[in-house]
């Protein structure tokens, strides 16, 4: 039996394109649409019924990770719950997940017909400009999860949902709060921070951008920084659960009780948090339903012709530790 796959192989393209292609998608060009058409009459392919197709055809995923400069930053998530939920959303099709590595070097397409990929899916990182144009002229479909690039097909959550959340469960008593960061996290940070910062104003606590102090790395976030901090604020929102991790060794470190005299949060629910003691409070990033929504899309798109769309927002939800006294 003629399969897409053997369209693709003479058409020189991927098996998502030939999918779209017979689809009808308009992410396929006339040309390309009509030259695989071409191809699949004059090898007798017969275009099975949409359920029929997705429970035997096995997709081939290529996985970006991010590349880190800094190693701890590959701490805050769980690959295993992006892979299950990856798994789930394509279900029942039959997917192969390949791994690799994002960054300068990376390249989408190493050989040249490239049609051994249907799909990409860039986690917790934002592809350069020179691979997206890869993708488009290809039309591959891909999800970028964690970011929210105007644009472009997207899966981020909801930082400035979630940190506003962390606000309204603390600010049942007064509070005097700061943020404490550290360089290279973007848009991220930026979500977050405004979510802080604008929240706190509706209520009437003051926050401005001398309460937020930049830490170089996690290295840097040392007792002498920190003190005169703990000094003069009693809420230290961190912007993730890997900063908040270290800020609550410190504080022990200086002798400093947590949550008495500070209470701290995070962000992410990252692994690492089950091992901080007091256990931090934080919100949790929706990892396993990034990869079931990307799954979902993904499928729709190659599978059925669908359109992807532009931005999704996933909700995360709060986490009450013991670094918090409400």
């Amino acid at each position: 039996m003629v399969t897409i796959y053997d369209i693709a192989e003479k058409a020189g393209v991927s098996g998502s394109t030939v999918s779209r292609a017979l689809n009808g998608s308009r992410l396929v060009s006339d040309g390309v649409r009509e030259r695989i058409q071409h191809i699949a009459r004059d090898l007798g392919f017969e275009k099975r019924n949409v359920r029929r197709h997705r429970q035997r055809t096995i997709l081939n995923i290529r996985m970006v990770l991010p590349h880190h400069d800094s190693p701890e930053r590959g701490l805050f998530y769980d690959l295993t719950q992006l892979i299950d939920g990856l798994r789930k959303g394509f279900a029942p099709t039959a997917i192969n997940i390949l791994s690799d590595l994002g960054g300068p070097a990376f390249v989408p397409f190493p050989h040249k017909k490239g049609g051994d990929t249907d799909a990409f899916v860039f986690a917790f990182h934002l592809p350069s400009a020179e691979v997206l144009q890869a993708l488009v002229e290809r039309a591959i479909p891909f999800v970028i999860l964690n970011r929210a690039t105007p644009g472009l097909p997207c899966i981020s959550s909801d930082h400035g949902g979630g940190m506003a959340e962390l606000v309204e469960h603390l600010c049942k008593a007064p509070i005097k709060p700061c943020l404490i960061t550290i360089d290279g996290l973007n848009e991220v940070f930026v979500e977050r921070r405004e979510g802080l910062s604008s929240t706190l104003t509706a209520k009437g606590i003051p926050f401005s951008d001398k309460d937020i102090f930049h830490f170089k790395n996690t290295a840097s976030l040392s007792a002498e920084g920190l003190a005169p901090i703990a000094e003069k604020y009693d809420t230290l929102f961190c912007i993730n659960d890997i900063i908040g991790s270290v800020v609550l060794s410190e504080l022990a470190r200086m002798g400093i009780r947590v949550p008495e005299q500070c209470q701290v949060t995070g962000f992410d629910d990252s692994p690492l948090r089950r091992i901080t003691r007091p256990l931090l409070t934080t919100v949790a990033m929706p990892v396993f339903e990034f990869g079931r929504r990307a799954g979902e899309r993904l499928a729709a798109e190659v599978i059925e012709g669908a359109t992807n769309l532009p931005l999704e927002r996933l909700h995360g939800s709060l986490l009450i530790g013991e670094s918090t006294r409400s």
